[in-house]
């Protein structure tokens, strides 16, 4: 036949094992968080320099745009006048 054992455990035991549950888990969350916030800030530079440079690239491409336009009114204008003189002529 089997024996039965009998488990039994201590009050104090047991009070001792869930403190350092608890410590560990604490600890542990806490380290997580911090982690978290570190790895948060760098990602939020990341973000900032790559918003700060598409706002750069935007801005050139805008130039860029416009100079464009300038010219070829310039060179619509030009033409209409020699359109003009050749058609009197």
């Amino acid at each position: 036949m089997a024996t039965k054992t009998n488990n039994t455990f201590d009050i104090k035991t047991i009070k001792t094992t869930t403190k350092k549950v608890n410590s560990f888990l604490i600890d542990t969350t806490e380290m997580i968080v911090d982690e978290t916030l570190d790895r948060t800030a760098a990602w939020q530079n990341v973000a900032d320099k790559a918003i700060k440079g598409g706002f750069k690239l935007a801005s050139t491409q805008a130039d860029i745009t416009f100079k464009a336009l300038e010219t070829l009114k310039k060179q619509w204008i030009k033409g209409q006048k020699n359109f003009r003189t050749r058609v009197s002529n």
